[in-house]
């Protein structure tokens, strides 16, 4: 296993070709700004509003023109399910691309959101400039543009590391109820080795199917605070499901990762005490259990810095990946079912 600087390995994945190109907003031409996709019947880059907020607490937070890639199966029918897919901290990646050909070959139709061009960041060494919330928001905006086209019928989220925190957190209806009035709600959600250090009250009504797909050797997000969520809620309703992959680091799905590397200074995302778990308050901050607010960049990173340790390994696994895909699949048809 290779062990590297995370300044270097993060300038070979921005300038190696193919790993990141510099990227164009699309919508500062506000004419390409749409609030519904009803006509939109073909593969298209669709710009449109969200709620600019590092949390649920909506009461300073000002709207964000972003935009997601709109791309339809070959083949056309009648009805469409949808997925929604939110990258992590390190934006949308070459791999992602297979997700989105895996899916619309299987006839969905793939709507994959840039949280980050938008807001001029092309990438989050410090996993706080904003919060897997913020990934939320922007999802459930692009879920109700989605509602507007009479073709889609249910819709999925799917979200990777840092964009797992939202398909965690659509699970429970403490969370969706700060997001919209009338209830929409997504019909599956699949986190993909996500950060699953948030937890509700034991009685917490919960919506959506959810799917936590983790690796048992993942040192950024540990999937121990994932087998806590799990352990609480699986008995009720039975709507949260964990799968742990064998041999599998955080990115086993990115063959970027292929031979592997060790970053020596990247947190561990490992203490999962009362100081290091987060919940929802009523006024819709990001909290621990202990009531101190983690609702800003600057709070985020006090937050990583003392609830982890230091040293992660990120390593592609085949098998992991090829599983992964198995798993997404047999959940969406299993969810999907009229």
């Amino acid at each position: 296993m290779k062990k590297i600087n995370f300044f270097i390995i993060l300038v070979l994945m921005l300038y190696l070709p193919g790993c990141a190109k510099k990227k164009i907003n699309p919508c500062l031409n506000e004419n390409n700004i749409v609030e519904t996709i009803y006509e939109i019947r073909s593969n298209s880059t669709i710009c449109f509003k969200t709620i600019d907020s590092y949390d649920l607490d909506y009461t300073d937070s000002s709207e964000l023109t972003i935009f997601g890639h709109l791309t339809y199966p070959e083949h056309q029918k009648n009805s469409y399910d949808a997925i929604i897919l939110s990258h992590g901290s390190g934006g949308i990646r070459r791999y992602h691309k297979k997700y989105v050909d895996l899916l619309n070959k299987h006839g969905y139709v793939v709507f994959q959101i840039d949280h980050y061009t938008p807001r001029n960041i092309k990438y989050d060494k410090t996993f706080s400039k904003v919060s897997g919330v913020t990934f939320m928001n922007d999802s459930f905006r692009a879920l109700k543009l989605l509602k507007t086209h009479p073709l889609i019928d249910k819709i999925g989220y799917i979200g990777w590391s840092q964009g797992g925190v939202g398909p965690i957190l659509s699970h429970f209806k403490t969370v969706t109820s700060f997001i919209n009035e009338k209830e929409l709600i997504f019909d599956a959600s699949i986190a993909i080795y996500p950060y699953c250090g948030f937890t509700f009250p034991d009685d917490t009504p919960r919506y959506t199917p959810l799917l936590m797909i983790t690796g048992n050797s993942d040192e950024l997000t540990p999937e121990k605070a994932c087998r806590n969520l799990f352990s609480k809620f699986f008995r009720n309703e039975n709507k949260i499901f964990h799968k742990s992959l064998s041999d599998a680091h955080h990115g086993f799905d990115n063959p970027f990762l292929y031979f592997g590397f060790t970053f020596e200074k990247m947190p561990s995302l490992n203490i999962t005490n009362k100081k290091c778990t987060l919940t929802i308050s009523e006024s819709g901050k990001i909290i621990t259990l202990t009531n101190k607010e983690v609702s800003t960049p600057e709070a985020s990173e006090y937050f990583l810095d003392r609830c982890s340790t230091k040293g992660v390994t990120v390593k592609y696994n085949a098998p992991a990946a090829e599983k992964t895909q198995k798993l997404i699949l047999e959940f969406l048809s299993k969810n999907f079912i009229n």
